[in-house]
């Protein structure tokens, strides 16, 4: 039942969300971190999305396990884009 209510739930986002273009996916939580921060000190605007894979396997690193996604509004792309590739 969480799957089908976690696909509401980003379907209702996006659709009522202005910060609907993807703009950085990472699995490392340290990448995601860098790149928020960069978004922050250039004053772009952003929403994250963080899905979990989580299969429940012993060993497996739970860090590497999410998936980060930043979003940010299509009039701010290159604004992101130069923020997080300087």
């Amino acid at each position: 039942m969480a799957g089908i209510e976690n696909l509401i739930m980003n379907a209702l986002t996006f659709i009522f969300s202005k910060h609907r273009y993807l703009i950085f996916t990472s699995f490392k939580q340290a990448d995601y971190y860098n790149t928020v921060t960069k978004l922050k000190n250039d004053g772009v605007s952003y929403r994250t999305r963080i899905t979990s894979h989580d299969t429940g396997m012993a060993g497996s690193s739970r860090n590497d396990l999410n998936q980060y996604d930043i979003f940010v509004k299509k009039e701010e792309k290159d604004l992101a884009e130069k923020a997080i590739n300087n």
